[in-house]
């Protein structure tokens, strides 16, 4: 499946926007090299800067490749990096997909998460004609799962052990949102 060009979205505080090299220091002290948010990701911290270099690069190849909705979140009025969204795992034959973010902690608490989470969702609902979206988190990070809530998804059930990090397991909680849904809140708000 090939996926249609990166649109920048904007909503009211923020820029969805294709990463650019650029961005690799906010990346890392927001995002790479933080304990708090690579607590709950399958990623331990980066522990060099050329780490976070690298991860903007990969993106920077799958985006030439066609196979990449890979948003970087910035603040509009200064355009500085402050997390990452991304729609993945396409299925063709139910049209439904998945997606991962992180925010930086002094991002945290603020909707910015449900802002982005909004606008990516509008996006695959209203412009590649997504049914069905579908994500998790680590049981131990609710908070996560108040903002797929608040964007309005639904928890669909808990997958024990789905994860391993550090050599430890962890339950999964599993949220989804439909066409169905989307339109029956017939809103793009965050």
């Amino acid at each position: 499946m090939r996926l249609p060009p990166l649109p920048t979205l904007e909503t009211p505080r923020l820029r969805l926007r294709k990463l650019i090299m650029e961005d690799a220091e906010d990346f890392y002290r927001h995002l790479g090299s933080s304990e708090a948010v690579t607590r709950y990701m399958l990623w331990n911290p980066h522990q060099d800067f050329s780490e976070s270099v690298a991860s903007i690069q990969k993106a920077l190849h799958r985006y030439e490749a066609g196979g990449c909705i890979r948003w970087g979140i910035a603040l509009k009025e200064t355009n500085s990096l402050i997390g990452v969204i991304e729609l993945l795992r396409f299925e063709k034959d139910t049209d439904s997909c998945s997606f991962a973010y992180m925010l930086g902690e002094a991002f945290w608490g603020k909707g910015y998460g449900t802002e982005a989470l909004t606008a990516a969702f509008d996006f695959a609902f209203t412009q590649m004609e997504i049914k069905a979206i579908t994500a998790d988190h680590m049981a131990e990070n609710p908070a996560s799962g108040r903002v797929m809530e608040k964007a309005g998804m639904r928890k669909t059930g808990i997958l024990p052990g789905k994860y391993t990090k550090n050599g430890k397991p962890y339950d999964a909680v599993e949220y989804t949102i439909t066409t169905t849904d989307w339109n029956k809140n017939g809103s793009t708000e965050a």
